[in-house]
């Protein structure tokens, strides 16, 4: 291993003169202190040409030549080795390019060092987005053509050794054609995710498209798919909530889809409980009577004290008097001027109120909206440093019209006047009204209310206002469901279709923990660092926002350290979904974070999303979407060249283990000192010791995280054969084992330097060296807003534009060429490079050179 990592910054030319002149002579040839004009750089979807850039010898050829991907110790093993996955998914029409287009794209997403994508979102819609054909008698039919172009696809990929991710259940939603209720139902049910767990008829349709999918010879490679062995794995149903959505959504819903889940909860308590009265005392009743508000609520109708408004972004008009539910009641009215990019950017709160722990609580109120939106709501502290609701929260749905809520709860700790009642009302640019809010002493948490009891099978779906107890216990059936889904799904694939792979069900953080635990042959989860926000309609591309603030700010309360704490260390994990979203200015960590942690947490492999959601415009020039990789250089760039970094071994996991609980993960400030994650059995695990402050490292010092000063946080790489520095790393110089590195002025102060040697030596002793340095990517005409946190539909046009990233690089041994490579990892130009006295070998990069990777060769 390469010796610590140690880091100067070169900020104070006055106390420095010995490193200032350095770093003045090395950019004394033109360079100015401000960064350089941006210039064109693409590289070619199209491109499999053999170059530095080539990263495809990481992958033994074919794909499934060892056998099936099998589990081994907890791990992904395919013969006699490990399979790590450095991944990508494809998205609706990408699921089915051309004959020809497949070829092409194949090689290159080989080239780059992708061993695996992900199949998502082919079953949304019918060609050419998606693979269906149309419904016929009831029964919706494969499209023949986009079937044989994922054959093809699928062939192609597997030659040039990568293996597949099969989604099984996206994004189809059944139709009333197909004999189901799918008009006016709840977001909740989008895509049919909730539903699936507990509708019998949409279980056996899962079922039949299961079948007829997997045991689907492909004609390219003469083997079903449940006998390719080039599949790697198969996924059950993406993003599904089902258990941590709760059985309100189920309450609310028509039938025949309420009563189905009220018949099976009651079915459920029979063996559970027996009678209603042991229900009851399990759920523990209480009925206390209620007392005087806990404080004045103020009058709506005159002033807005004693209520405060909070106001951290954007703009709220509020407006006292307004009408309200019935005569005699005015309510207050809040229109919004601007809406902030998160809900608790806005709020209205009653403050400076008493709790106390264990005793009983109800609060009223009447809302409505100008339009259906969302509203939260709850008791919490009130800070400044603890914000934790003290027993109840909730996210309500308004409409036009008034509607009067009350809510019951028990309060789990005592805040003496510390508590507050708060509204949190950002993210939405639709208004709306309160009236007659209170809290009040006392009240009654239902259980099993008169007219209901198990022996009748009658009870009704617990939601808020029953007792903790019966909405834990409906928790915990639905979480059942879940398992038994998940088994019956499992026994289905496996015992009747054959499959041989590794199945999951669905996300960590999505499905309930304890079921993955229960069931499934892998864990996986998603992440993302600051994904578009959509203030008012989902998904409107004229409204959409993001934070665009670098993740390497935050070690610990990260995208990535909270991923590692929740995975189950007992089996294999996969991060199937991590991404930057586009257009972010430091978006360029989106790789090399991801090659880092899999590497240190020793994952089983990690799925960008995405590269290409689209049949077309495949071999494009130019940004297109929050989450396309293609199109996106430096995104690309530095996924080649971290391909080592994970793939290849040059970081070793970590050597100790540390686990939390289901109930209580470790803190993501451990990533980088311990294989972190869930250990299912255990009840109990203590913590280690945290960090102090905000510098984390690996105990053999070849990661640093160091964002002991916010303006200037930054990870540093050091092993033997790849090195690297990125964040707010401008003007500074790094020493990482024999290479250093001094940066000199950049836009926003941010860019990503890696060197990994091409031929696996230490990068003192290698003969051949790909060394990647890269800001961001913009299209042409770009319309950022003031914020710089959208761009509307403002995208521009191609071919992208990228910022060269000036520095001086230091290498020990003497260098025959350094040359600045094109789009394709062609030599394009010559680089100045000069040996030294000592031996060691500096050159200059930046943006004369108009590239964001140069080759170097002893």
């Amino acid at each position: 291993m390469a010796g610590p990592v140690s880091i100067l910054a070169i900020d104070a030319p006055s106390s420095l003169p010995w490193l200032f002149g350095l770093f003045a002579l090395a950019f004394a040839a033109g360079a100015s202190a401000e960064p350089a004009a941006r210039f064109p750089f693409v590289i070619p979807g199209d491109d499999a040409t053999r170059s530095a850039t080539d990263m495809s010898a990481l992958l033994p050829k074919p794909a499934g030549a060892e056998g099936f991907v099998r589990l081994q110790d907890g791990k992904l093993f395919v013969g006699g080795r490990r399979l790590r996955i450095w991944g990508m998914n494809v998205c609706f029409g990408a699921n089915f390019p051309t004959h020809e287009e497949a070829e092409k794209v194949a090689a290159h997403l080989a080239k780059l060092g992708v061993n695996g994508v992900r199949f998502h979102h082919h079953d949304s819609a019918n060609a050419p987005r998606g693979i269906w054909g149309g419904i016929v008698e009831g029964r919706r039919q494969f499209s023949a053509e986009q079937l044989d172009r994922q054959d093809y696809f699928l062939a192609q990929l597997h030659e040039h050794g990568i293996y597949a991710n099969l989604n099984l259940h996206v994004s189809r939603t059944l139709t009333e054609e197909e004999g189901f209720l799918s008009e006016d139902l709840p977001r909740g049910l989008r895509y049919d995710k909730y539903l699936l767990y507990y509708v019998p008829r949409m279980r056996e349709t899962l079922k039949a498209f299961c079948r007829e999918y997997l045991c689907h010879e492909n004609p390219y490679r003469g083997l079903r798919r449940v006998d390719d062995p080039g599949i790697a794995m198969l996924e059950i149903t993406n993003e599904n909530r089902f258990s941590k959505e709760g059985p309100a959504l189920a309450a609310s819903l028509p039938e025949p889809y309420r009563g189905e889940f009220k018949r099976q909860w009651n079915g459920w308590l029979k063996p559970r409980y027996g009678t209603t009265e042991a229900a009851r005392r399990a759920w523990n009743e209480q009925r206390v009577p209620l007392g005087e508000p806990l404080a004045d609520m103020g009058d709506f109708g005159a002033r807005l004290a004693p209520w405060r408004l909070h106001v951290a972004e954007g703009a709220v008009t509020p407006r006292v008097g307004a009408p309200g539910p019935k005569p005699g009641i005015p309510a207050l009215q809040l229109d919004m001027a601007t809406p902030a990019q998160s809900a608790w950017r806005q709020e209205l709160m009653r403050l400076d109120m008493s709790v106390t722990q264990d005793r009983l609580y109800t609060l009223a109120f009447w809302a409505k909206a100008d339009a259906p939106r969302r509203l939260h709501v709850d008791v919490s502290n009130q800070g400044p440093g603890d914000w934790k609701a003290a027993g109840f929260e909730e996210t309500i749905e308004l409409g036009p019209e008034w509607t009067q809520l009350t809510r019951v709860f028990r309060a789990r700790r005592t805040l003496d006047q510390n508590a507050r009642i708060c509204f949190k009302f950002g993210g939405s640019p639709v208004g709306f009204s309160l009236a007659d809010v209170s809290l009040r002493p006392g009240g009654h948490l239902i259980t099993v209310p008169d007219g209901q009891s198990i022996e009748q099978g009658n009870v009704e779906i617990p939601v808020k206002g029953w007792a903790d107890e019966a909405q834990a216990a409906a928790h915990e059936f639905m979480v059942d469901r879940e398992e038994e889904f998940t088994r019956d799904i499992l026994r289905f694939l496996k015992d009747e279709l054959g499959a041989k792979v590794p199945i999951t069900c669905s996300q960590l953080g999505w499905q309930a923990t304890e079921a993955v635990a229960a069931t499934c042959d892998y864990a996986d989860i998603h992440g993302y660092w600051q994904h578009p926000h959509f203030p008012g309609r989902p998904w409107d591309g004229n409204n959409w926002l993001i934070k665009n603030t670098p993740m390497e700010a935050v070690p610990g309360n990260d995208t990535m350290t909270s991923r590692a704490v929740q995975r189950l260390l007992d089996r294999p994990f996969t991060v199937s979904e991590w991404n930057i979203p586009n257009p972010h200015d430091y978006a360029a960590s989106v790789a090399p974070f991801a090659a880092v942690m899999a590497a240190l947490q020793d994952w089983d492999g990690v799925f960008f999303f995405q590269y290409h959601s689209s049949h077309q415009d495949w071999f494009t020039d130019r940004l297109h979407g929050y989450f396309s990789f293609n199109g996106q250089p430096v995104k690309l760039a530095l996924l080649a060249a971290c391909a080592n970094v994970y793939l290849r071994g040059d970081l070793p996991p970590l050597s100790r283990t540390a686990a939390g609980t289901i109930d209580a993960p470790l803190p993501g400030a451990l990533a980088l000192a311990y294989r972190t994650g869930i250990d299912p059995a255990a009840r109990e695990a203590p913590p280690p010791d945290l960090p102090p402050g905000k510098r984390l490292a690996s105990p053999d010092g070849a990661v640093v995280w160091d964002a002991s000063d916010a303006g200037r946080a930054h990870v540093a790489l050091n092993t033997p054969a790849s090195r690297g520095v990125w964040g707010l790393i401008a003007g500074r110089r790094f020493t990482l084992g024999g290479l250093e590195l001094s940066l000199g002025p950049v836009e926003r102060d941010y860019a990503a330097v890696i060197l990994t040697s091409l031929d696996g030596k230490p990068l003192e002793q290698s003969g051949r060296m790909l060394l990647v340095a890269a800001g961001s990517a913009e299209n042409i005409g770009m319309g950022w807003n003031e914020e710089r946190t959208s761009v509307g539909r403002n995208w521009g046009k191609g071919p992208t534009q990228v910022n060269g990233i000036p520095a001086v690089v230091t290498l020990p041994g003497a260098l025959r060429t350094v040359q600045a490579l094109d789009g394709r990892g062609a030599p394009a130009a010559r680089v100045p490079a000069d040996v030294q006295a000592d031996g060691c070998t500096r050159f200059r990069i930046g943006p004369e050179h108009k590239t964001l990777w140069y080759e170097l060769c002893r």
